[in-house]
């Protein structure tokens, strides 16, 4: 039993020492349990246990290879799941959870997993994979990401590993459950979608959230910003709109090779009584439309790449209408 512990974990044969050692623990209660929680936790199965793992899972792979650009609240956690089960493996998560990790496999030359998805620029995806994404109306979406944030302050999220990260997340969650919505938006960026579809690459791996990346973007005119869409665009095979159920349905089918007829219902919060309303004034209101004609240039390439129609002046008015109401939010 410690020789195929060794084989199966580690990719090695033990040591003489290592091998008794081990067969030795197995003879006592629960220290099996802890033996191999020591492997799996040590820094030589990390670095080449399970590298090598996913490489012999993976390299006979026949199917899809599918990477999910993961805009924040545009049903993404839904859309995941039913990869996830359509692809038919665990997603290789890119979500800042783990910074060190994520850092060291965008560096990697080679791509040894189908599936990856997260909130990444899409420079930072392998290029041989078929992409997918969903888009969201642009208002309701800031809105949702405010609402979010406020929910936050009352969770936390299990799979979050750095410590800074998770402080530094806790501070801006309380920041904004105390902070109107009138004020938040003032602090935010509000590049929305273009960060992760205008590529960061010029700028290094993982480099979405840095100023010079935001700088760059922000000094783009339209013609360079369509340019540089429809090239990173080209990269994205399907796509719908979150409120288009059955279009997501069928962009998953599509780029799975799977038939999927149902969506997961995750990740769907209604206001918290706890959450004070918000007020949607004039002042607000323009600076939400400021943002709505901003994105609207992502939205016009990606309907002359075939991706999404185009959300008419009153749909897109509605679709606001009903995420505000449902968030809490109250028109002056």
């Amino acid at each position: 039993m410690a020789e195929s512990m060794y084989r199966a974990v580690l990719r090695r044969r033990p040591t003489f020492a290592e091998r008794n050692n081990t067969a030795l623990m197995m003879t006592t209660a629960d220290r099996f349990e802890r033996r191999l929680s020591d492997m799996l936790n040590s820094r030589e199965f990390q670095t080449m246990g399970l590298p090598l793992n996913l490489l012999e899972a993976t390299k006979n792979w026949s199917g899809k290879k599918v990477f999910f650009l993961h805009i924040p609240k545009t049903a993404g956690t839904s859309v995941r799941l039913a990869l996830i089960e359509a692809i038919g493996v665990p997603a290789m998560e890119f979500y800042d959870r783990n910074p060190t990790f994520e850092s060291h496999i965008r560096e990697r030359k080679d791509n040894f997993w189908p599936l990856w998805v997260g909130h990444q620029n899409i420079s930072d995806f392998p290029n041989d994979l078929s992409g997918i994404t969903t888009f969201r109306e642009s208002r309701s979406r800031v809105l949702s990401v405010y609402r979010q944030r406020n929910r936050e302050a009352y969770t936390n999220d299990p799979h979050m590993l750095d410590p800074e990260r998770i402080a530094s997340l806790a501070r801006q969650s309380l920041e904004s459950l105390s902070t109107p919505f009138s004020r938040w938006i003032d602090s935010q960026s509000n590049l929305g979608a273009l960060y992760y579809l205008i590529s960061s690459g010029r700028f290094g791996p993982g480099s979405i959230n840095s100023s010079d990346f935001e700088r760059y973007v922000k000094a783009m005119n339209d013609a360079m910003l369509e340019a540089n869409l429809n090239e990173s665009l080209s990269r994205i095979t399907h796509a719908a709109w979150v409120h288009d159920e059955p279009a997501i349905l069928k962009a998953i089918s599509r780029i799975s090779g799977r038939n999927v007829i149902e969506l997961p219902q995750e990740n769907m919060f209604e206001n918290r009584k706890e959450f004070i309303s918000q007020i949607l004034d004039k002042d607000t209101l323009a600076k939400l439309n400021e943002i709505q004609a901003k994105e609207s240039v992502v939205y016009k390439v990606a309907h002359q790449h075939g991706l999404v129609p185009l959300l008419s002046k009153s749909e897109a008015d509605d679709l606001f209408e009903i995420a505000a109401k449902r968030l809490g939010f109250i028109f002056a």
